[in-house]
């Protein structure tokens, strides 16, 4: 008998470290695109394992869009490199409006980047507490 998710069509969280293989939770759920597609414009910020851009990605074929790159900063250890992509795999597995949009990932060079949808209002925590402190 199969489980209730696969013939409902209902999509199950898969938690990224239950691979044996981190990377292959990467390909399965996050996009791999080619760097030459990519524009760093500026950085507007720092993440726990490197800065974080405002970019363009333009891919052949598609209208160009205004995204924002997370990047691995050197030095990094394989298990930071596995948390910063798990990041994407888990993102990946989510399409909501309520969400933040997955582009996809580049792997392939260096600095490893992820590439989303940027948000012109910037992290939702920092949006929120400049509401909160204008009240």
């Amino acid at each position: 008998v199969l489980p209730p998710h696969l013939w409902t069509g209902t999509k199950v969280y898969i938690d990224p470290f239950t691979y044996e293989d981190p990377n292959e939770a990467v390909r399965e759920f996050a996009k791999e695109i080619d760097v030459s597609y990519v524009k760093i414009e500026e950085v507007i910020g720092a993440g726990e394992f490197g800065e974080v851009c405002r970019g363009l990605l333009k891919v052949p074929g598609k209208k160009e869009s205004c995204v924002a790159i997370k990047t691995l900063k050197g030095g990094y250890t394989e298990k930071q490199r596995r948390e910063f992509l798990s990041e994407a795999s888990i993102m990946g597995q989510f399409e909501h409006p309520n969400i933040i949009r997955l582009d996809g990932v580049i792997t392939s060079s260096v600095p490893v980047m992820i590439i989303t949808e940027f948000m012109e209002n910037g992290a939702l925590d920092s949006f929120l507490r400049v509401r909160r402190a204008d009240k």
